[in-house]
């Protein structure tokens, strides 16, 4: 766990996050996840590539054990166009997954990841799958309205973001933007599917997450206010594993001919927009 501030209350606060995960049935699903990263997960070899892929509303999700999501819909059209044969393994851990890059475990990461400079000088990072940016997840209050309406609220604050994500060095930024520390909180194991619902059920003030997944967790969570940006449009691009430019230089030529068809706009209007 990693927390900036009020160290002293992580204990409560962990333990007030697993009894409400407890109560969600989300427990269930994040050891699901860690045990994919473990024991019962063996590398494919050949020409087989290795996808960790993040499990959120948007990326990857199961229904009635039947996969779907944006990111792993436009993989499997281009292992079909491509011929391509590809393992996809569901993570909820960023920092485990990349780590999983670096150790050769995994060819690639697929998840809810901006484009930014930090991670541009860890690992080779595809073109943009598409646009995004992150916004402020808060409880609305009894009149409709919120506690935080702009980023200059936020000084001397907390947020909660998933651990690993680029997403802290947005949060760095603000600080820097608004001359006052904005502080960064996160615990290992924790989606931004996690974040929404805590913060939904008052477990969480507030939690920093893409917008494409807010929106979608919005509806089924309407007492959730994701109306304050906390960024631009930034471009959500895919991971591969340190030194295999080969692997993004094809991709990138997928993505370019995909991004030109039908089926990839049909995905944006279901997903993203």
């Amino acid at each position: 766990m990693k927390h900036q501030k009020r160290k002293g209350r992580l204990t409560v606060l962990f333990t007030i996050i697993i009894v409400i995960l407890l109560g969600f049935g989300l427990v269930r699903r994040m050891q699901q996840g860690k045990s994919t990263l473990a024991a019962d997960y063996i590398r494919p070899g050949g020409d087989t590539v290795a996808v960790a892929i993040e499990m959120s509303p948007l990326t990857y999700n199961l229904s009635n054990d039947t996969a779907d999501g944006f990111d792993y819909q436009v993989l499997r059209h281009i292992a079909r166009d491509h011929n391509i044969k590809m393992k996809f393994v569901p993570v909820t851990d960023i920092e485990s997954a990349l780590q999983g890059l670096r150790e050769g475990k995994y060819d690639l990461f697929v998840g809810n990841l901006p484009a930014n400079t930090p991670l541009k000088e860890q690992f080779p990072v595809t073109d943009a799958v598409y646009l995004d940016r992150q916004v402020l997840v808060q409880m609305k209050n009894d009149t409709g309205g919120v506690e935080i309406s702009n980023v200059r609220q936020l000084a001397d604050d907390t947020v909660w973001i998933v651990d690993g994500s680029p997403v802290l060095n947005r949060i760095n930024n603000i600080s820097a933007e608004i001359g006052a520390p904005v502080y960064a909180a996160s615990i290992a194991g924790l989606s931004s599917e996690h974040l929404v619902i805590l913060s939904a059920t008052g477990q969480l003030p507030r939690a920093v997450v893409n917008e494409a997944i807010a929106c979608r967790m919005a509806k089924d969570y309407p007492m959730i206010d994701i109306s304050t940006p906390l960024s631009l449009s930034q471009f959500q691009s895919w991971v591969a594993a340190p030194g295999d430019t080969v692997l993004v230089d094809s991709l990138n030529r997928w993505l370019e001919t995909f991004k030109q068809s039908a089926p990839y706009d049909s995905l944006v209007n279901k997903y993203i927009k």
